[in-house]
């Protein structure tokens, strides 16, 4: 350009890079639009298009070594670990330069990508690991005119993941989001998309306040949508995640009023910014080992045996030197830490992430405890913990799906090592915990839980988000009962929780000192479904919220009538529920 002070290498090398790299500059292609006057965007932008429609590109700024050498380098992209994985890419520079070159030049634009747009220019959306769907909806959204609209198609997750939380946030609190249609893809309408992918239809406004938004999910034909879709006000979504501002996956109205309801009448767990807001005094520890990072810590059986160590069944010790199993969250499940074992377990299974599952006969021993994968020294797992309670651990699976027969699971486990897809929660007294773990055991938090997942992963910025009854709540009377809540719980859930002799500490912190309880199946259906009626009560349900609560577990219905020829559950927790309502 004549005037510059750059030199014609200069010059040369900016033309070379804009061409490389198909520079775009929204306000120098489109002027026009951009200086026609109107309102001022967030980004200071005058002006803006009437209407912007598009389906922006779903990819991670992100390298990813195995995909970059699945091709020109298996041997690296198989690696076992990703430190073997680094130590074979910088091998390349002696062995294959020019593939090297290669593998320098994608990471540094990938660099150079993330400096973009974490540089100011995605002040809501380039967060954690940087997605262009994303991008393209803050440009979009910003770059509509005040009275204009956009649309696009993005995963569900714009809506529901914690990294893209401040931009929708924004747009709920701005009222700008008119309406949000999630797609399952099982009629692929999207060909090339695994069919359980969930993706969006979005629509908002460059600035005119929209009273209402129209909501539908869980769609699989754009047919569908009228007679799926229904409306709520931003103060409404607001309320159900208060943390976060992210919308929640409502199946239907009637979801919604029941969900909406329970939030009104209890408190989310933790309140973000709310000094009073964490009654229960919750901390978290996502799990306690990385399976990949803290792999070096693992031991397996072959190992310790050939150190000399012995096996009492559910650990290995040798003199003073004692290693505890390592349980993964498949090997737990609601109401019992000996769900499924490695002991047994064929290829196949493992290829899929599955193992056999105790037997009823297997449970009804309390010193038989699940053969786990990896063992880590005792001294790891307290330095991990760095707590000097340890009757017992409470957690949950951190990979879940909402069509699962449950979809929060929680378990007390024995203290011992825990793998990072089992999320640690600790509460000042074991007390609490056992309180705790009735309330996040029992099927109506289980459902408010399904409005809130849209992927597989149940982190803890959505834990946070979800109704609670206060401790205080559960230290009362129900219905006139002469004991309090609490009290009335102690025993089923201590009863239904201490099955093996590993769970002694736990039983020993809440005041019983007997030998742990039976496994009757029969008697465990019948405790957990008072339990879970109870608590119907204290989240405030109608009799026919109740039913509609319970006729949503589709999944545990189908394995009940297959194996009891009834919905069992459903007809203990109703008659329950209608014995505590006289």
């Amino acid at each position: 350009k004549s005037g510059s002070g750059g030199s014609a290498a200069t010059l040369a090398l900016i033309h070379s890079e804009a061409a490389r790299h198909r520079f775009f500059h929204w306000h120098l292609e489109f002027p026009q639009v951009f200086d026609s006057g109107g309102s001022e965007s967030p980004q200071g932008w005058s002006g803006g298009f009437t209407v912007m429609v598009g389906n922006p590109p779903w990819e991670t700024v992100q390298m990813s070594e195995r995909e970059f050498f699945a091709e020109s380098a298996p041997e690296i992209a198989e690696a076992g670990t990703a430190a073997k994985r680094k130590r074979l890419i910088l091998a390349l520079n002696d062995s294959d330069p020019r593939l090297h070159a290669e593998f320098m030049q994608a990471l540094r634009s990938t660099e150079a990508q993330n400096h973009l747009a974490r540089g100011g220019r995605f002040p809501l959306t380039a967060r954690g690991k940087v997605n262009t769907y994303a991008l393209f909806a803050e440009t979009f959204r910003d770059s509509t005119s005040f009275d204009g609209r956009c649309g696009f198609v993005t995963p569900t997750g714009l809506a529901t993941d914690a990294t893209t939380a401040q931009f929708f946030a924004d747009t709920l609190r701005a009222k700008r989001l008119v309406a949000f249609y999630d797609f399952e893809n099982e009629a692929k309408i999207f060909a090339g998309v695994h069919h359980a992918f969930r993706f969006a239809v979005s629509c908002m406004t460059g600035g005119v306040v929209s009273t209402s938004t129209r909501l539908a999910f869980v769609v699989r034909h754009v047919s569908d949508i009228p007679d799926r879709r229904f409306t709520l006000e931003p103060e409404e979504v607001l309320l159900l995640n208060p943390n976060t501002g992210t919308l929640p996956v409502f199946r239907s109205r009637r979801d919604a009023e029941i969900t909406i309801g329970i939030y009104h009448r209890h408190p989310v767990l933790i309140r973000e910014g709310d000094p009073d807001g964490n009654p229960w005094g919750l901390s978290f520890k996502q799990g306690l080992f990385n399976m990949a990072s803290d792999s070096h810590l693992f031991h397996t059986a072959e190992q310790l045996e050939s150190l000399g160590a012995e096996f009492d069944g559910w650990a290995w010790s040798k003199g003073e030197h004692r290693w505890l199993p390592l349980y993964e969250a498949k090997m737990v499940n609601i109401y019992d830490h000996r769900f499924s074992t490695y002991a047994g377990a064929t290829q196949a299974q493992l290829n899929v992430g599955s193992l056999p599952r105790l037997t009823d006969q297997q449970h009804s021993d309390p010193e038989c405890e699940p053969l786990a994968r990896y063992w880590v020294a005792e001294e790891k797992i307290r330095a991990a913990l760095d707590r000097s309670d340890d009757t017992c651990l409470l957690g949950w699976r951190k990979i879940t799906n909402a069509g699962n027969e449950r979809t929060f699971v929680f378990q007390a486990m024995p203290t011992s090592a825990c793998g990072d897809s089992l999320l640690l929660v600790f509460t000042p007294t074991r007390v609490k915990g056992y309180l705790m773990q009735a309330v996040l055991s029992c099927l109506v938090f289980d459902y408010i839980s399904r409005q809130k997942l849209s992927g597989s992963n149940f982190q803890y910025y959505v834990f946070k988000q979800l109704p609670c009854p206060s401790p205080k709540d559960l230290d009362r009377a129900l219905y006139g009962w002469s004991q309090s809540l609490g009290d009335w719980l102690l025993p089923r859930v201590l009863e239904l929780t201490y099955t093996s002799h590993r769970l002694a500490p736990y039983a020993r912190s809440l005041g019983y000192s007997g030998p742990p309880f039976a496994w009757e199946p029969e008697r465990r259906a019948i405790i957990r479904a008072e339990i879970d009626a109870a608590m119907m009560h204290v989240y405030g349900l109608r009799r026919d919220e109740v039913e509609h609560v319970l006729d949503s577990f589709q999944v545990l219905r189908k394995y009940q009538e297959r194996d009891h020829g009834e919905f069992r559950t459903k007809r203990l927790v109703l008659e329950f529920f209608d014995q505590m309502s006289t």
